[in-house]
């Protein structure tokens, strides 16, 4: 089974988590909500990043209501900071 890697990325000064899925690239991003940013792949259109604007003053709110985006991952992701 090929080993996927999910990384996570958070600037304290500007207040942006940045999240991706495999090896960052480039891709196509889509504003789901509003600061909520999913990148995905140009050509197989799969999702391959999330970016959360203002995410510490989101944080003092419910989880679900910060990340109101429902991704699929398999058990072979792993994490990488």
């Amino acid at each position: 089974m090929e080993k996927k890697l999910m990384g996570l990325s958070y600037d304290k000064e500007a207040d942006v988590l940045y999240i991706t899925f495999g090896i960052p690239k480039f891709g196509i991003d889509e504003e789901t909500e509003d600061g909520i940013f999913i990148r995905r792949d140009e050509i197989r259109r799969e999702v391959i990043g999330v970016t959360v604007m203002d995410f510490e003053k989101r944080f003092s709110r419910k989880l679900k209501e910060v990340l109101p985006v429902s991704l699929e991952y398999d058990e072979g992701m792993r994490l990488c900071a």
